[in-house]
């Protein structure tokens, strides 16, 4: 087995020996590796399935981007030479060797996975004055929502594209994890910042909100669950440093925090919904996709395209629905479609999955 000389900064060690982790640990790496391929499966999902970025902090979600992929970077870095030692032999060596760097290949699918919900998001973004106000910079703008978001995937490129450039130049130029120890430290801490304050913005955005609308309970349940049980193998099998492990439990408790807070307010909104306009009636589902006709009782009628219809009498010409339209009031003439109601059962089964997620 190759080895190099350890060197230890700070308390940043560079990892210099390839492990040789049993077959249960190579299970459960795997495993990892494929569940964090498809953390962000259920909120992209959600997303798309409602037409809706409502409920959604794309704060948190930016916050969320650049500590992911600034992480990855910290962990390149403490694995810098293990990646050299796995590139040194022929490919049987390199698959041998992804072993050790497991916890590589983890985060930098589960920063690639949550990536993907930023910009579905931002199709279905309600596109409303979004103000941008930084006294100390002089800044006191109002841009569109839709600007704000795709200026901010902009500000999340440009933090990790220029996080990364220093660690690409010094491993083109010296290949070793060593003249990197102390930056590694720098980005850990920042690391550990955003961990603290990214899902703020989204507390706040639930607190408004008053609902779960598109946000997943599943995304976040999981990996909330996933991190408390990570939390506890550091505390009590691990012994790790309070720094190691402070910074997720406060994380991981806020996104508990949000989930309940959410979920007591869909169960609020369901059970208003349901003394006003019966059990079978779908304002709840209709609500978290944006659409507020909640007092219309003519809203219970759907239709197949748009999830919404005319009652018998009304006129689905296109535009909208209206009375006293008739069969002239189409726009290509002769679009007057009575549309039955869908029955309470259906309606049931329609918002269960979405809901679920």
């Amino acid at each position: 087995m190759a080895d190099l000389d350890p060197e230890v900064s700070s308390g940043y060690t560079c990892l210099n020996e390839l492990e040789n982790p049993g077959a249960g640990a190579t299970a459960l790496g795997v495993f990892s590796i494929l569940f964090s391929t498809c953390v962000g499966i259920p909120q992209a999902y959600k997303i798309w399935r409602l037409k809706s970025s409502r409920g959604i902090s794309f704060l948190t979600l930016g916050l969320g981007n650049i500590g992911s992929f600034l992480y990855v970077l910290n962990l390149v870095i403490l694995h810098y030479n293990q990646i050299t030692l796995s590139l040194s032999r022929d490919f049987t060596f390199w698959v041998s060797a992804q072993r050790s760097l497991t916890f590589v290949w983890v985060e930098l699918f589960n920063a690639l996975s949550m990536l993907s919900i930023y910009p579905l998001a931002s199709l279905y973004v309600v596109d409303e004055p979004c103000p941008v106000k930084i006294p100390s910079l002089g800044i006191n703008t109002v841009y569109s929502m839709r600007d704000a978001v795709y200026y901010g995937f902009l500000v999340q490129v440009g933090v990790v594209f220029v996080a990364w450039l220093p660690a690409v130049f010094v491993f083109s130029v010296d290949g070793r994890c060593e003249p990197l120890m102390l930056y590694g430290n720098f980005v850990g801490f920042l690391v550990g910042v955003i961990i603290v304050v990214k899902f703020l913005p989204q507390l706040r955005e639930s607190w408004y909100a008053r609902g779960s609308y598109s946000l997943s309970y599943l995304t976040y349940g999981v990996d909330a669950a996933a991190g408390i049980v990570a939390w506890a193998q550091k505390v009590f099998v691990t012994n790790e440093r309070v720094s190691s492990w402070l910074p997720p439990l406060f994380l991981h408790t806020l996104e508990i925090f949000v989930l309940c807070l959410n979920f007591y307010h869909d169960r609020a909104g369901h059970q208003d919904m349901s003394r006003r306009h019966g059990p079978g009636h779908d304002a709840h589902r209709r609500r978290a996709s944006g659409d507020e006709r909640d007092d219309d009782p003519e809203a219970r009628y759907h239709h197949p395209g748009r999830g919404t219809a005319a009652p018998p009498g009304y006129v689905d010409d296109d535009w909208g629905y209206g009375p006293g339209r008739g069969t002239g009031g189409g726009r290509d003439g002769d679009t007057q479609r009575l549309l039955r109601p869908l029955s309470p059962s259906g309606m049931r089964r329609q918002r269960s999955f979405t809901d679920f997620l």
